[in-house]
């Protein structure tokens, strides 16, 4: 059950946050323009954000063999869901805003303490 728990929150981060969320980043869709934007950031950072988390993403995907690498991400990807929230409460952003990055830290630190428990308890499948 726990490697189910950790498989699946392991790849809602690194498919929605990382990958689609640093494509739509790099490609500077019209939602970007407008959050960069109302947030006051320029263009480029989030072009920089969006190869950092698809990198990130990519290195989730790591074999526990290199868990040092792959801490980088998990410390990566919290500060990003941190200063996306902070920035639209400094913003006067919805609440819905400030939230889903919050929603998705929960979910990597899920991931996070269940990266070795669930190599530890595999056979629960």
């Amino acid at each position: 059950m726990l490697r189910k728990v950790y498989i699946i929150s392991t790849l809602t981060i690194v498919i929605i946050a990382g990958f689609a969320g640093g494509a739509v980043d790099v490609l500077l869709l019209d939602s970007v323009i407008q959050i960069a934007n109302k947030l006051g950031y320029p263009l480029y950072f989030f072009t920089a954000l969006g190869v950092l988390k698809i990198l990130g993403a990519a290195m989730l995907l790591l074999p526990s063999k290199l868990d040092r690498i792959r801490d980088l991400a998990y410390a990566g990807f919290t500060l990003d869901f941190l200063f996306a929230s902070y920035s639209h409460y400094s913003s006067n952003s919805s609440i819905g805003e400030i939230i889903i990055p919050l929603v998705f830290l929960a979910i990597l630190v899920i991931s996070f303490l269940l990266r070795n428990r669930a190599t530890i308890f595999n056979s629960e499948d």
